[in-house]
């Protein structure tokens, strides 16, 4: 530290230069940080008027404001849609229909087996058969496709076609 000291001493003139020099490097310096920061800040206040005089940070605080209730809205649209899912999958999804003569003598096709099946297979299957002097209705239950009554081939015919329909 002395000989620093000393050398100042020997070599004021030269020292004083140096550090005249030394001064105005850092104006220069600052000045150039301030120009850049005066045009870096134009462009920040140009930012945030925004485009037709309006103020972007309330544009984007409105933007939010909106995004906040569509979301909302969109979580009760989910629940509800979740709510019809769950009931869709219990309602008649699927028909399945064969028509029939029951006995050779008649014509027309009259008699009939229509199967009603919800997305699991459940339902319900009805068959009519038609004769000369009535009509007699039976209406059994479907279980995953399948019935703990005897079914007769069409019932399971009208079965088979909502099967063959939905799950090929």
């Amino acid at each position: 530290m002395d000989l620093v000291l000393e050398w100042i001493n020997n070599n004021y003139s030269l020292t004083a230069l140096i550090l005249f020099g030394l001064f105005l490097l850092a104006i220069i310096v600052f000045l150039i940080v301030i120009v850049k920061l005066n045009k870096v800040t134009r462009k920040y206040k140009a930012l945030l008027k925004g485009s037709e005089g309006s103020n972007l940070e309330q544009l984007l605080m409105s933007n939010a404001k909106t995004l906040d209730q569509v979301l909302l809205k969109l979580d009760i649209v989910d629940d509800r849609l979740k709510d019809v899912e769950k009931t869709a999958a219990k309602s008649i999804q699927y028909v399945g229909l064969v028509r029939y003569n029951a006995f050779q003598d008649m014509g027309g096709d009259f008699s009939y087996s229509l199967a009603l099946l919800d997305q699991k297979g459940d339902g319900v299957v009805i068959s009519s058969i038609f004769g000369r002097e009535d009509a007699r209705t039976y209406a059994k239950p479907i279980k995953a496709g399948r019935s703990d009554y005897q079914l007769s081939e069409e019932e399971k015919q009208a079965i088979q076609k909502i099967l063959q329909e939905n799950c090929s």
